[in-house]
């Protein structure tokens, strides 16, 4: 598993079905707006993942020539890519992070890891914390911290003060809120 989705594996009907059930903003409306026939349009130029229409989405330039090929209005596909990006959240941080040491912090940045994305790969697996715990000659309990507040930073929406919450709360992994009921996910964090 990577840090991000493999967007590679979610077909255009996926994600259109998704668009469809998913309670969007005012601002995201125009996905909805004849979302099959657009979708269909889409499909027609040999696009079939998310990673495919990433691709192709992927400057503001390509977009505007994507629209004049298609048809497709500029302002769908620029919602539409950016509602693809989201899937991409920005890498945080490791100095941002207030819960983790100074000295951890440093010694992270002197080996060149500046961000979760840069972490993640070491952290991944129990024998690569221990190895980079030893490496580092950090806790257990702080590699434990810097693990869940990486591996919770892949979720789209996900800031530094939000990780944070999730990782003093019972949901603190990745693993544990996806299969969380998010009723009672909302109502231990409020």
């Amino acid at each position: 598993m990577g840090y991000y989705i493999d967007l590679t594996r979610i077909s255009l009907d996926k994600l259109k079905e998704k668009l469809k059930t998913e309670d969007l903003l005012p601002s995201q409306q125009i996905l909805k707006k004849n979302i099959d026939e657009r979708f269909e349009i889409i499909k027609s130029q040999n696009l079939k993942t998310m990673s495919d229409l990433k691709s192709t989405l992927k400057t503001k330039k390509e977009v505007k020539q994507f629209s004049l090929k298609t048809s497709l209005p500029e302002n769908f596909l620029i919602v539409l890519r950016r509602e693809i990006n989201s899937y991409y959240p920005q890498p945080r941080k490791i100095e941002d992070f207030p819960e983790i040491s100074d000295s951890t912090k440093k010694k992270l940045q002197n080996m060149g890891i500046k961000t979760t994305i840069e972490l993640y790969d070491m952290i991944i697996t129990k024998e690569k914390r221990k190895k980079l715990e030893k490496e580092l000659k950090i806790s257990n309990e702080e590699i434990l911290l810097l693990t869940k507040l990486t591996d919770l930073s892949r979720i789209r929406y996900v800031n530094l003060t939000f990780a944070t919450l999730l990782t003093n709360s019972e949901y603190d992994t990745v693993k544990k809120i996806k299969k969380a009921d998010h009723k009672k996910l909302y109502e231990s964090l409020y």
